[in-house]
């Protein structure tokens, strides 16, 4: 039996069944990525009293990101995405795993290592997997990167809620072991689910190099890679930022503070990907782009309201929007994207990782180095004015060319 479109109906079926294994694996490491990212840190700080020692962390795991993204620029339009995924996953398992069966006194050295590792593995897996996600999802490309935002937003509210439950019971070991365990489950499934990660028709992988500037200058995606690589940067301003606001709303429980924002923060991502993107769906398919910078402006307004409004439920509600922005410029990107032909998706998406992580520890390092406590909000706002500014620019000349090839 067939469908109208001519596909064997249980190959459809059984290909839904394996995209959903693979996503619900895929929601269990991330939420093992979140618990790491939190812990990770901690255990630093726990151990070496250092902002030095503990910011070197983001650091090693941005600097992986960034080695992961050229890898993905490189060779990404050639190399077998499946068992790349696969390989991303053990990558990151035997990491952890290290670190679980160190002594003690070698645990510290071999984290960076780890963290950098992780980096790396993480990047070229997202990276592939958006790349793979059309052929993968086909008409739910949408609906699939709306999922995947999703369970971004998930994966922080869930990571950082066991977080303060699971290193109690089960210490920093167990926490690792229990990460690792997450990127074992993803690379199983990946093993056993039979679906393609390619497209079949065409030529298939080749040997040129990665994709060249004059097709990403023809796919009208340079304005959004400046447009993220300017986002990247200035987010690294609420990052500092936010534990600093913490301390200042609620002396008592900073932490608190912050994790309520950072959790409505996550519950926007969940409202913009599950409730309002399928409401403008089709906007989101006839102009990615301009859906991309308009949501970026409303990403950077949230966060600016953060740290500018007088009152707590405006604080929150700046949160939820940022949320909501981050959730829409993450689809629309990737449906920016996606319009390239297969073997050009790879190198794109691996040049946007290291475009987004290169901006993001950039801002970090140049965060560190110059805020002070005093002027956190007013440098919120210059480091989220800037993308705000040059995205509303972008909205308006590519949605003019939108307007023209209708």
């Amino acid at each position: 039996m067939v469908d109208g479109r001519g596909t064997p109906v249980g190959e459809r079926l059984g290909g839904r069944r394996a995209l959903g294994l693979l996503l619900a694996a895929k929601a269990v490491s991330d939420i093992g990525y979140a618990l790491d990212f939190v812990c990770l840190s901690i255990f630093v700080w726990e151990r070496t009293r250092s902002t030095l020692a503990t910011g070197l962390v983001s650091v090693a795991l941005y600097a992986g990101a960034i080695v992961g993204g050229r890898l993905g620029h490189a060779y990404g339009n050639r190399w077998n995405r499946r068992r790349v995924m696969i390989g991303a996953d053990v990558l990151r398992m035997g990491a952890l795993l290290v670190l679980v069966v160190l002594p003690t006194q070698a645990q510290q050295g071999w984290l960076y290592v780890a963290v950098f590792l992780v980096g790396i593995g993480r990047s070229v897996f997202e990276a592939t997997l958006s790349a793979a996600t059309p052929v993968l999802a086909g008409e739910r490309t949408q609906f699939v990167n709306s999922v995947l935002a999703g369970l971004k937003g998930v994966a922080f509210m869930v990571g950082m809620g066991l977080s303060a439950i699971v290193v109690p019971l089960v210490g920093f070991r167990g926490v690792f072991l229990l990460d690792a365990a997450s990127y074992a489950l993803s690379a199983l499934v990946l093993l056993a689910i039979r679906v393609p990660f390619r497209e079949s028709a065409g030529p298939g992988p080749t040997e040129r190099g990665p994709v060249v500037w004059p097709a990403v200058v023809a796919a009208g995606l340079v304005p959004l890679l400046v447009v993220r690589c300017l986002d990247a940067f200035g987010s690294s301003s609420q990052h500092v930022g936010i534990p600093i606001l913490g301390s200042e709303l609620s002396p008592d429980a900073p932490t608190q503070a912050a994790g309520a924002l950072w959790s409505v923060w996550a519950g926007g991502l969940l409202l913009g990907s599950f409730v309002l993107r399928p409401l403008v769906a089709r906007i989101v398919a006839l102009a990615p782009g301009v859906v991309f910078c308009v949501a970026t402006m409303v990403m950077s307004v949230g966060f600016i309201g953060m740290f500018w409004a007088d009152d707590w439920w405006l604080r929150l509600a700046s949160a939820a929007l940022a949320g909501v922005g981050d959730a829409f410029s993450e689809v629309a990107f990737k449906q920016a994207v996606q319009r390239l032909p297969d073997d050009d998706r790879g190198p794109v998406f691996g040049l946007s990782q290291v475009v987004v992580n290169g901006g993001f520890m950039a801002g970090l390092v140049v965060t560190s180095l110059v805020l002070s406590p005093a002027m956190v909000p007013e440098w919120v706002l210059l480091l989220h004015g800037v993308p705000l500014i040059v995205a509303g620019i972008a909205a308006v000349r590519m949605g003019r060319a939108v307007r023209w090839t209708r």
